[in-house]
């Protein structure tokens, strides 16, 4: 009896199989994947000139950097939005600096720096209607590969597509796949302005500005910092109208933002965050790393406590979301102290008793305690990427449908001062 239920469930189970490859070879599904198609250069295409031209509207913006009264604005791998912040009701747009390949920036003493592939560029911006370029570091970044016969890889450029994907196909339950160099990623919801009066003259204070958690570049005493996939580039801007590259230091793979906090760079990657001391600022030494789970990844800090946004995307290879709190009291010794989840959460800005986080929106916490953070207030229904806080009541947040200002004065209740947004 034992002998033939036994055959019985093995001729069941075979039938069962039997069954399910032949559903498996006429099945097929709606499939939704994101297309990343490569973007080659040869060197001469990746150094074209620079141009000041008429205010544009906001397309693709990027990372946003703030100093005295101007605010400016990447739009991604074309250039510099320039605004007229004077007056944050009514935000004007001066010009736009055309740098094709553009994606970071910093500014010292009337000078601009700024990315262009695989160049730094260092732009006299004196004049903001005549911004002139006057050094040009070569073959600094290291981008995403050379290929003899195109050129430099700059960018992918990305498509969404959803179709019907047969079973047998190799786009089946995969999360992503490559065709050539074309690179696909399944599911993608997984991963992730009329012209004012022209001033003339630059108005700028001498110093530097204000970047978001997302810059690849950061400065501290008279050295500039920069961060590429691997590397950390320091350069001397003791001459600032042209920044002398000094030995770089390689850190690991998928670097991905800096934050200089007092005598020491703060470089957040997909899996963890490296200090570096910069008490000698020509030679950044590695201090101590904090591992973390694997995600995009900026940082910023306090005196207290650095802040680690963690967040799943297509490029970031990770499945986790959320704020992590490193304990960095006793430095070289970084420790987590706490971790809350979040929906998806980026760019972060630290300003006195608050914490601004981009997840969902905007959210502001009270981090007087940061091991018992307490959400204050929650503005949704708009799609940020990161934040500047100049101060406890005054922010800046930026996102695929624009840029935004707010008065937190009250932290409970952010009232939205003025906006320009995307154009279709």
């Amino acid at each position: 009896m034992k002998m033939k239920f036994t055959l019985l469930v093995l001729g069941v189970a075979a039938a069962v199989a039997l069954l399910a490859g032949c559903l498996r070879d006429t099945c097929s599904s709606t499939q939704t994947y994101v297309r990343f198609d490569p973007v080659y250069k040869t060197t001469a295409e990746c150094r074209v000139g620079i141009s000041a031209e008429s205010p544009r509207p906001l397309k693709k913006p990027g990372k946003m950097y703030a100093i005295g009264d101007y605010l400016l604005i990447n739009e991604v791998q074309e250039g510099i939005h320039v605004i007229d912040n004077s007056d944050p009701a009514n935000p004007t747009p001066v010009a736009f600096w055309s740098i094709p390949g553009n994606v970071d920036m910093a500014i010292r003493d009337h000078y601009l720096y700024a990315d262009q592939y695989i160049d730094l560029l260092s732009i006299d911006i004196s004049d903001l209607l005549n911004p002139t370029l006057v050094c040009r570091s070569e073959n600094v970044f290291q981008l995403f590969g050379f290929d003899p016969a195109r050129g430099f890889l700059v960018e992918y450029v990305q498509t969404n597509i959803t179709e019907e994907v047969a079973c047998d196909d190799v786009r089946w339950g995969n999360n992503w796949f490559f065709e050539g160099d074309v690179v696909f990623v399944n599911n993608p919801g997984l991963f992730s302005a009329s012209a004012g009066p022209v001033k003339n003259g630059s108005g700028l204070p001498a110093g530097v500005g204000s970047a978001g958690s997302y810059s690849r570049f950061g400065q501290y005493d008279q050295y500039l910092y920069c961060v590429d996939n691997n590397n950390l580039r320091p350069f001397s801007v003791a001459s600032p109208a042209c920044p002398t590259a000094l030995d770089p230091v390689f850190i690991g793979w998928n670097i991905e933002t800096i934050f200089p906090w007092k005598n020491r760079l703060f470089v957040g990657s997909q899996t963890g965050v490296f200090i570096f001391n910069v008490t000698d600022p020509a030679r950044p030494v590695h201090e101590a790393a904090f591992s973390h789970a694997t995600g995009c990844d900026p940082v910023v800090c306090d005196d207290q406590y650095a802040y680690v946004t963690i967040h799943d995307g297509t490029t970031c290879n990770g499945t986790f979301n959320q704020l992590d709190i490193i304990d960095i009291r006793n430095l070289p010794a970084a420790t987590l102290s706490k971790t809350y989840p979040m929906k998806k959460p980026k760019g972060v800005s630290v300003a006195g008793s608050y914490l601004f986080l981009c997840d969902d929106g905007l959210k502001v916490f009270d981090k007087t305690d940061p091991l018992n953070l307490k959400e204050l207030s929650h503005v949704a229904g708009i799609e940020t990427y990161d934040v500047i806080a100049l101060g406890e009541t005054h922010i800046l947040v930026v996102g695929d449908g624009g840029f935004y200002q707010y008065d937190v004065s009250d932290p409970a209740a952010p009232r939205q001062i003025s906006s320009i947004l995307v154009t279709p």
